[in-house]
């Protein structure tokens, strides 16, 4: 056996330096959000960029939940709920059911939310909800699921529905349920 002596006592070079790998550019199975010319403001339905965070090797990026002084608390969302019964009474229901399908998708918010400046928005993100959004949240959320609920226990579920509007998050049972809050209407 012919061994190299140089070759025997120096050691292979190896790097000691950490590779990080690059942060990823977008979540996984959703496409890039669509990028605005700068002076221009960002597309409509689109939520403020998240905002980054620097993590051991990695960019995080933490989601901008919308503040709790931003949330209307019980006082608002009873005056909502008193003129939407007003407004139940004097159109009859048809006359609120048609306005309330107009307003889910313009203002996501019911009639009397929107007289009173107020619209639900995602907990998450601060953009408003859709009008399927406001279908799942109010119909089957608040009514169906809702109303089941109380129906079974003796309505124990509404009381706590009642009094979790109270609590430190400013969130309804249906909130809680659906990821939504309801803010002050800033346009």
């Amino acid at each position: 056996m012919n061994m190299d002596k140089t070759s025997a006592e120096t050691p292979a070079h190896t790097t000691t330096e950490a590779t990080t790998p690059p942060a990823p550019t977008q979540a996984p199975g959703f496409g890039p959000a669509p990028v605005a010319p700068a002076g221009y403001p960002a597309p409509a339905g689109y939520a403020a960029p998240l905002a980054p965070a620097q993590g051991p090797g990695y960019t995080v990026y933490i989601a901008q939940t919308v503040p709790k002084e931003l949330r209307v608390g019980a006082g608002a969302r009873f005056g909502a709920y008193l003129l939407n019964l007003l407004l139940v009474v004097v159109t009859l229901g048809i006359g609120w059911l048609v306005w309330a399908m107009v307003t889910w998708s313009t203002d996501s918010a019911n009639p009397g939310q929107k007289i009173m400046g107020l619209c639900i928005v995602k907990k998450d993100t601060g953009v408003r909800l859709t009008w399927g959004d406001m279908f799942v949240r109010n119909f089957l959320l608040g009514g169906v699921v809702l109303g089941f609920l109380s129906g079974m226990t003796l309505s124990i579920v509404a009381w706590v529905n009642l009094f979790k509007v109270f609590g430190s998050e400013k969130q309804s049972l249906v909130d809680s349920m659906a990821g939504s809050v309801v803010v002050r209407r800033t346009v």
